[in-house]
């Protein structure tokens, strides 16, 4: 085992500028929000605090919902979802990577011991950092007969 390895965390990952929800906001609202900025979903936060994650799905739903029912669709704070994961800026990567692969999220909310919001990880960003770790790809044995070949050409001439 490799004890050297650079242990990476959410903080090292994380983005720090979050598009962000407040719960009275209409779902119209941040349906159009969301859609314009390109984000699948946001927290929803009260204060400082994540107190809630409204997707894709829960947008989908709401609206799909109020019209069937001929009802506006309402707020956010009706249809966000409240079981969601936050994880702490300390936590390993690879524990989000797994978090990432057992459940159908796209972002994860990076928050203190209070839910306070500090950042915002994506699975791009996850996958970004931890294949940066890798090192370059070395050449298969036929890239490597290819420069060589075109070194000998080179010489001859």
């Amino acid at each position: 085992m490799d004890t050297h390895r650079l242990v990476l965390t959410a903080e090292h990952a994380m983005q720090r500028n979050v598009f962000v929800l407040a719960p009275e906001t209409p779902v119209l609202d941040a349906v159009r929000e969301r859609m314009v900025r390109g984000y699948s979903g946001a927290p929803v936060v009260l204060g400082r605090a994540v107190i809630g994650v409204f997707s894709e799905r829960d947008a989908l739903n709401a609206i799909a919902t109020a019209r069937y029912e001929d009802e506006p669709p309402g707020t956010v704070v009706q249809h966000m979802r409240r079981d969601f994961a936050v994880v702490g800026p300390g936590t390993d990567l690879f524990e989000v990577a797994s978090l990432f692969r057992e459940s159908p999220i796209r972002r994860v909310p990076v928050g203190d011991t209070t839910r306070r919001l500090l950042g915002i990880l994506s699975r791009s960003d996850v996958l970004k950092a931890l294949s940066a770790q890798f090192p370059h790809r070395q050449r298969s044995q036929y890239e490597r007969l290819q420069a060589h070949m075109e070194q000998m050409q080179g010489a001859h001439f």
